[in-house]
């Protein structure tokens, strides 16, 4: 099974491309828990520096960009 891991737009480290095609500018991605829940990303706190994509439920790991779970059932914050 190949690791599953997402890119950035062109020319912009700092944008996410989901293997789904979300992008920040579309559904976007927010900071979530391991289950994919929303949370606020606030250092010291059980945060894992880990962001659900809003399209897929896919979620990534920050710094590696690597797909670590799913969650089609995440709940928003809002």
């Amino acid at each position: 099974m190949a690791i599953a891991k997402i890119s950035h737009e062109a020319g912009n480290t700092k944008a996410w491309i989901c293997i789904c095609k979300n992008a920040p500018i579309l559904a976007g991605f927010y900071p979530c828990n391991k289950l994919g829940n929303d949370m606020e990303p606030i250092i010291r706190s059980d945060w894992r520096r880990l962001y659900v994509c809003a399209a897929s439920g896919r979620i990534i790991d920050q710094e590696t960009l690597l797909v670590v779970g799913k969650s089609p059932k995440a709940k928003r914050l809002i």
